[in-house]
């Protein structure tokens, strides 16, 4: 893309030494013109100078748009060749799961898992409150019998 590129801008670059050989010179008069009186109402001779003058101006303008449609047109292909190349990797890709319905099961059992986490916490602290009563009884029972013998 970057060779063509190159290729274009090179071919489409108007070079200022050319540009100043066709523009004719304005002070070139000749003796004759000097000595002959202007003409009044004749327009074609003036119109024809001005066009020799703005000439050059207007086919550099012309080049220029030629080259920039020219850009345009390469520029307009390379995107659709682009576009294609990514639509391709894009068909070609598996679809993505859609991870939303993972998510939600995982909070889901992050929710359960912390509901059991708080119900053993409780049962722990009953059974170790059973224990403690258990071993106070136990205790009462030893000292109970000892004192008894």
């Amino acid at each position: 893309m970057a060779a063509s590129t190159s290729k274009l801008s090179s071919t489409c670059k108007i070079d200022e030494n050319e540009e100043q050989k066709q523009q004719p010179s304005i002070s070139s008069t000749n003796e004759d013109d000097e000595q002959q009186p202007p003409v009044i109402g004749g327009g074609t001779e003036m119109g024809e100078a001005i066009m020799e003058m703005i000439r050059p101006a207007v086919q550099r303008l012309d080049d220029q748009v030629k080259c920039t449609r020219k850009s345009q047109i390469l520029l307009a292909s390379h995107i659709d060749e682009l576009s294609k190349k990514l639509k391709g990797i894009v068909d070609e890709q598996t679809l993505p799961y859609d991870l939303d319905i993972y998510v939600r099961k995982l909070e889901e059992s992050r929710k359960r898992m912390f509901n059991v986490n708080q119900r053993l916490q409780s049962l722990h602290g009953r059974v170790s409150q059973l224990q403690r009563s258990a071993a106070r009884e136990i205790q009462k029972q030893r000292q109970t019998t000892s004192t008894q013998q």
